[in-house]
């Protein structure tokens, strides 16, 4: 296995490494949203649920847009991170 297998299917671990670094952030909205109430909403707020109730149910439409950005640029940076060292442990990237 450590030989043959893991050497063979190598290039896919990290194109689905990569892959997976843009999904970091998000949490599982529906998960999080059912299960909190007004008593640990302050410590299970995760993005997803903060832009959801400053946009839908507060109406701050240009903050949670802002967070909603901000939350896609970290995914970014951690997809062009993880390309990064992936080129430089000398592996096959997507791009």
């Amino acid at each position: 296995m450590w030989h043959v297998t893991l050497p063979a299917i190598r290039h896919v671990i990290v194109i689905l490494l990569i892959l997976n670094m843009g999904n970091f952030l998000d949490q599982g909205f529906q998960q999080i949203y059912l299960m909190t109430n007004s008593l640990n909403r302050s410590v299970a707020d995760v993005f997803d649920v903060y832009i959801y109730f400053s946009g839908i149910t507060q109406g701050a439409f240009s903050h949670s847009t802002a967070v909603g950005l901000f939350k896609g640029v970290v995914g970014i940076i951690l997809i062009l991170t993880t390309r990064y060292i992936a080129k430089r442990l000398k592996q096959e990237t997507l791009f």
